[in-house]
């Protein structure tokens, strides 16, 4: 029941950094432990269905919890307490990256070096391509591109340190998409809620079934080439991160409690990641 309890509190984590522009929830899951288990559950599904299915709903149910309820008090958080809710969130990243390091350095060697330096670099060119965001809420509800959508924000969730809600924002569609997902219990708006959701939810389950198999094969086949690309994928967000967040001004007392919170995040993170 305990371990049932934590994976449902990783999948809250994990869901809340997906609502949060520019933060991975990819990246999350790896940085809490989950990362290779939820891709092995998904890709050998078959192999395991009980077990799979089990470890899958009870940290999808953190999720939804998160995306449904905890994704209204993380948009007030951004509101009104940018910094403190950012810092909290990076050291959830920062906890998790040197149990990524220990798993990497295990075979050091120049194509190893060169794999982790290449996604560090796509990140950010990444960015540099991504700086503005349409947020209209105007955007035609029309099944194809809603799958499309899904797919690609399936795409985002799998790989690490791609914010799959910076992606949405820029294409338009993350305040239709977080609107619908927040107000799911509002059933005057659900015919509407769930022409959007069910098109969306079908582009996600099949782009995490496609993109699975391909990351399961390189973690089975080239494990620590795989860890070297998600370190560099890794240290790329948390500069980016900490890049965004600092661009504002703030008081001598925000920053403090900012960083006090980048530590409890850190951990957190730490100890999450040690339990399995």
């Amino acid at each position: 029941m305990k371990e049932k309890l934590i994976l449902i509190l990783k999948g809250i984590i994990i869901g809340a950094g997906k609502i949060i522009p520019g933060v991975s929830g990819g990246m999350l899951a790896i940085t809490l432990n989950v990362y290779d288990k939820g891709i092995k559950a998904i890709s050998d599904f078959f192999k395991d269905i009980k077990g799979n299915l089990t470890f899958l709903c009870t940290i999808g149910i953190g999720i939804l919890i998160s995306i449904i309820s905890v994704s209204k008090v993380i948009k007030y958080s951004l509101d009104l307490y940018y910094l403190p809710t950012m810092l909290l969130f990076i050291g959830l990243i920062i906890g998790g990256i040197p149990s990524i390091i220990e798993t990497a350095k295990q075979e050091k060697s120049l194509k190893n070096i060169t794999i982790m330096i290449v996604p560090f670099i796509l990140i950010f060119l990444l960015q540099f391509t991504n700086n503005t965001f349409n947020t209209s809420t105007s955007k035609e509800v029309s099944f194809i591109p809603l799958v499309l959508i899904g797919v690609l924000d399936a795409i985002t969730m799998i790989i690490p340190g791609i914010s799959g809600t910076a992606i949405l924002m820029m294409l338009g569609y993350y305040d239709m998409v977080i609107t619908s997902f927040s107000t799911l219990t509002d059933f005057s708006l659900i015919s509407y809620n769930l022409s959007i959701l069910i098109p969306f939810g079908i582009g996600m389950v099949l782009g995490t079934i496609v993109l699975t198999k391909i990351i399961n094969y390189f973690l089975e086949n080239h494990r620590i080439s795989s860890y070297y690309a998600i370190t560099g994928f890794a240290l790329s967000s948390v500069l980016l991160l900490l890049t965004q967040t600092f661009q504002n001004n703030y008081t001598i007392f925000e920053v403090i409690i900012s960083l006090i919170l980048l530590v409890i995040g850190y951990i957190l993170s730490r100890r999450l990641d040690k339990i399995n």
